[in-house]
C-alpha cells in the first residue's frame, strides 16, 4: 500500500477531528468558541456554533444547544449600543448556517470510512467525498468570518471589545488540511492503481 495513501486517509481523520472540536464550540463546551466578549464585571460570553456561554468565575451559564440562536439580543444585552432590530434579525438568520460545521464534519466521517474500507476505485470515492467535506467547511469559514466578524466590528465602533475565539482558527485550519486531503487520497488512488499494474508486468516477465 503506498505511503501516499496513509497520508491521505491520516489528513481525512484529522480535518474531521479539527471540525468535530469545532462542532462541539458553546454551549457544548464554554472554553472552545469563536468570538468572545469580555465583560467589566470579570465574566465573559463566549459564541458558539450552537449557542453562547457567559462565563463567571463562580460558574458558567449557557444556552440551550439548537440551530441558529439571537446573537444580537446578547450584545444587546450587554449594555453597548445595540444591533437594530433588522440587524439582530439577519444575524440570527445567518447564524443557522453554523450548522455546516456539524455537516462538514459528518461528511468527513464519511470520507474517512471510504478511505480506511475501501480500495482502488472507493479511496477516489474518498477524495470526492472529502472535497466535498472541504466546500462545506470553506462555507462555514465565511459564515464564520461574516457572522462573528459583523459583532465584531459593531462592538470595536460602540468601544467595546472581541477577540477571535479558537474555533475559527480550527475551522480553518480543518478547511486546508481537507483540501490537500481530497488532493492526496485521489492521487494514492493513482498510485496503488500503477503500483498493481507494475507488479503484473513484472509477475508476466517471469
Amino acid at each position: 500500500m503506498p505511503a501516499v495513501l496513509h497520508v491521505g486517509t491520516f489528513l481525512i481523520f484529522c480535518g474531521m477531528a479539527l471540525l468535530i472540536v469545532a462542532s462541539i464550540s458553546a454551549p457544548t463546551v464554554a472554553k472552545i468558541d469563536f468570538l468572545h466578549v469580555p465583560l467589566v464585571n470579570g465574566s465573559s460570553v463566549h459564541f458558539g456554533s450552537l449557542g453562547y456561554c457567559i462565563v463567571n468565575p463562580d460558574g458558567n451559564s449557557c444556552t440551550p444547544t439548537g440551530v441558529g440562536y439571537k446573537i444580537g439580543d446578547e450584545i444587546n444585552a450587554l449594555g453597548i449600543n445595540a444591533f437594530t432590530g433588522a440587524q439582530a434579525a439577519t444575524l440570527h438568520g445567518a447564524s443557522e448556517g453554523l450548522i455546516l460545521h456539524q455537516i462538514g464534519a459528518g461528511i468527513a466521517a464519511i470520507a474517512f470510512l471510504f478511505a480506511v474500507c475501501s480500495h482502488r476505485l472507493g479511496y477516489l470515492i474518498a477524495s470526492a467525498v472529502a472535497f466535498i467535506a472541504f466546500l462545506f467547511s470553506l462555507a462555514a469559514l465565511i459564515v464564520d468570518f461574516v457572522v462573528f466578524g459583523a459583532v465584531r466590528q459593531h462592538l470595536h465602533r460602540n468601544n467595546g471589545v472581541a477577540t477571535w475565539g479558537n474555533a475559527i482558527w480550527i475551522v480553518l485550519a480543518a478547511t486546508i488540511v481537507l483540501f490537500f486531503a481530497s488532493i492526496a487520497t485521489c492521487f494514492a488512488c493513482v498510485t496503488a492503481r500503477r503500483h498493481r499494474r507494475a507488479n503484473k508486468t513484472t509477475a508476466a516477465t517471469y
